[in-house]
């Protein structure tokens, strides 16, 4: 039987064999990270705040948001039933 000189050699990490034995836990990671990134986006374009400060302020957009007039919005009604 032979004796490996350094026992440590197990801790060897070959990039891709940690992506064949993990590859569903970071295809996972990356998907949420990508989920939250894109849900804060649709928050900063949904709202109507002139400042929007997240993670305790590490993360500031601030912008003019534009205001509409009530005669500036047109609302169409459309009573056809066509089936």
């Amino acid at each position: 039987m032979e004796l490996d000189h350094c026992p440590l050699h197990c801790l060897q990490l070959d990039s891709h064999d940690f992506l064949q034995r993990n590859g569903a836990w970071v295809l996972t990671v990356v998907t949420v990270v990508t989920g939250c990134f894109g849900a804060m986006l649709t928050y900063f374009l949904k709202s109507r705040c002139r400042t929007i400060k997240l993670c305790c302020g590490g993360l500031e957009c601030e912008r003019t948001v534009v205001d509409l007039e009530k005669g500036a919005v047109e609302v169409n009604v459309s009573s056809d039933k066509r089936v």
